[in-house]
């Protein structure tokens, strides 16, 4: 596999210029022309001589992969478009660029492929019930398997460019190739126990694999399109380096609230950066902006940092902050808290005020109530406390 990743690296360097580059924002758009436009080349290739061997022996079966090959065509052209689309630059009305675009060719890619599954179908149905000899010569199968080679090698090809720049909608058509050339496997076993056993009925139910093939591949990758457009989770490796980053900024002592939004060929992130209060306003403020610039840096894109001031508490607040920790282990659903503060609201009284990390699987409905419930039984250990003002963290923060 080492040796042909080093063909695969010295081809993707003849072939594209800046190969080398993967630290800046065209990096995935010149990775994702170069496998659409390789994919649109060969399966034209593949796709001339498979409909041609599949007229020239009646088999249905193996018309229905060569269809299937244009199902991997029409993805290679959207593909082609959609990453010359994200190349655009940002505009008055889509100032986020154009990377998201990446997400909707998978989308189409799936459309396409149960389209293509029910012509096949039908197609395969009417063999099943009215079949037509097919010829069948030597020769026959092994073309065949040699187009498989050629699949197989299209799909680690490719594979190979969707890893560099980590990208889902290239990795999507590495699978689509490497779904077709098990689907030409299939077809030439049914070639060979159709042409031994004299039962030309085969062909059809092979087609109807085909088919379920199609469906199975439409169904996936329109479910993995659709989460990104939603807006997905950034992934636990993500925010891990977000916070070594921050943590690894001088003056920095934690991060909270990291909220990431992916536009495709960029990120929009923000978060909380736990500062000393005692470093003063202007030099919370310049190390926020060392931080911003460092993520900056990292994930290309833009970086708000709100400065949360870190107090010099005093012995009689971190009792207060340990009764408020040893009562959070009470409160069932609650994970964390960050944000601690307490506030004078009157002679004698005092306000507890922090942000509460609850359980991923509570719904937002419950937060109000685990909410209220922490804070009747913080009154029951803090005699002289007046209110709690807490906030939950929203699931999309972390």
């Amino acid at each position: 596999m080492k040796l042909l990743d080093r063909f695969h690296e010295a081809l993707g360097r003849k072939l594209l210029r800046d190969f080398d580059r993967l630290d800046d924002r065209d990096a995935k758009n010149r990775h994702g022309l170069l496998a659409g436009w390789v994919s649109i080349a060969v399966i034209l290739t593949l796709f001339t001589v498979k409909m041609t061997l599949g007229i020239m022996a009646g088999s249905v079966a193996v018309v229905a992969d060569a269809f299937h090959l244009l199902t991997h065509l029409a993805n290679a052209v959207v593909l082609v478009i959609s990453f010359w689309i994200a190349s655009r630059p940002p505009t008055i009305r889509t100032p986020f660029g154009h990377g998201r675009m990446e997400y909707v060719a998978p989308l189409v890619m799936s459309i396409i492929l149960f389209v293509s599954g029910f012509q096949i179908g039908g197609r395969a149905g009417r063999q099943i019930i009215e079949p037509d000899a097919v010829l069948f010569w030597p020769a026959l199968p092994w073309i065949l398997f040699f187009t498989v080679l050629v699949k197989i090698w299209l799909a680690q090809f490719v594979r190979f460019l969707g890893r560099r720049v980590d990208s889902e909608a290239i990795e999507a058509i590495a699978v689509h190739h490497q779904i077709d050339f098990l689907i030409t496997l299939s077809v030439i076993a049914a070639l060979i126990l159709e042409h031994l056993f004299r039962r030309p009925e085969i062909d059809g139910y092979m087609g109807i694999a085909v088919t379920l093939s199609l469906f199975y591949a439409g169904f996936s990758h329109g479910k993995e399109a659709v989460i990104p457009l939603l807006g997905r989770a950034p992934t636990r490796e993500m925010i891990r380096k977000i916070r070594e980053t921050a943590r690894g900024t001088e003056g920095v002592e934690d991060v909270h609230e990291i909220i990431v939004h992916d536009y495709g060929s960029m990120h929009l992130i923000s978060l909380h950066a736990e500062i000393p209060e005692k470093l003063g306003p202007e030099k919370m403020h310049s190390i926020a902006e060392r931080l911003e610039a460092a993520l900056r840096r990292e994930y290309h894109g833009e970086v708000v940092c709100h400065t949360d001031p870190l107090l010099d508490f005093t012995p009689e607040i971190q009792g207060i902050e340990a009764l408020f920790r040893e009562t959070l282990s009470w409160v069932p659903g609650i994970e964390d808290y960050h944000d601690f503060r307490v506030v004078g609201d009157s002679p004698g009284k005092i306000i507890i005020v922090a942000d509460i990390d609850v359980a991923k699987d509570i719904p937002e409905a419950k937060f109000g109530e685990i909410a209220s419930g922490l804070e009747t039984r913080l009154k029951s250990v803090i005699p002289n406390l007046s209110y709690c003002t807490f906030y939950v963290t929203p699931k999309f923060a972390y």
